[in-house]
């Protein structure tokens, strides 16, 4: 079956900013890269985060089940075998994403992701391979959140693999080889 990956782009961002790094991933498989929905700075995100700038899981959750339900969502693109690749607040929603249907989702790439929350619970992941990419120098997250989110995910079953990169929240030139290699084991064990 054909994977299609599902490109989710940071907060106050667009499709066009997490685009470039799928063509180089990924240039010959289809892809579906969705804009926020909410107004957010200069651009737009998936989710608002409360005041104090920590996560909201339950609205989140219950935003990524309408997103893969309502048309001209995700759900509504028909794909059944997704590939999401989320970068920060595009993370978080796909972590939100793969919590709610599993099912649709090959695996994830995960960078500079935040866990939803400290003691979230992911459904049975059954060996579902995820790659995390945090920055031994992220700004915008904490050194623990990574570590957190991959220990949540590897509760779940979830076959992780984890690199902490020497980089900061921004995009490193790693982010993209670590990916490829990634997704080539990914392609040779379907």
């Amino acid at each position: 079956m054909m994977i299609c990956i599902l490109g989710l782009h940071g907060s106050s961002g667009r499709p066009s900013l997490i685009e470039p790094f799928i063509e180089e991933l990924a240039p010959a498989w289809p892809r579906y890269c969705p804009q926020g929905t909410i107004a957010d700075g200069d651009g737009f995100t998936f989710f608002k985060r409360r005041a104090d700038f920590s996560i909201p899981p339950a609205a989140l959750v219950c935003l990524a089940r309408q997103s893969l339900m309502t048309n001209g969502s995700i759900g509504s693109w028909g794909a059944k075998n997704f590939l999401a690749v989320g970068y920060s607040s595009g993370a978080i929603f796909a972590t939100a994403l793969l919590s709610v249907s599993p099912h649709l989702f090959a695996g994830a790439i995960l960078l500079r992701p935040q866990p939803i929350s400290d003691n979230f619970e992911f459904p049975d992941l059954a060996a579902k391979p995820v790659l995390i990419l945090s920055g031994q120098h992220d700004e915008r997250r904490k050194p623990h959140h990574a570590i957190v989110l991959a220990e949540q995910l590897r509760k779940a079953q979830a076959k992780v693999t984890h690199h902490d990169l020497e980089a900061g929240h921004a995009w490193a030139g790693a982010d993209l080889t670590l990916s490829r290699a990634w997704l080539a084991g990914l392609r040779a064990s379907n």
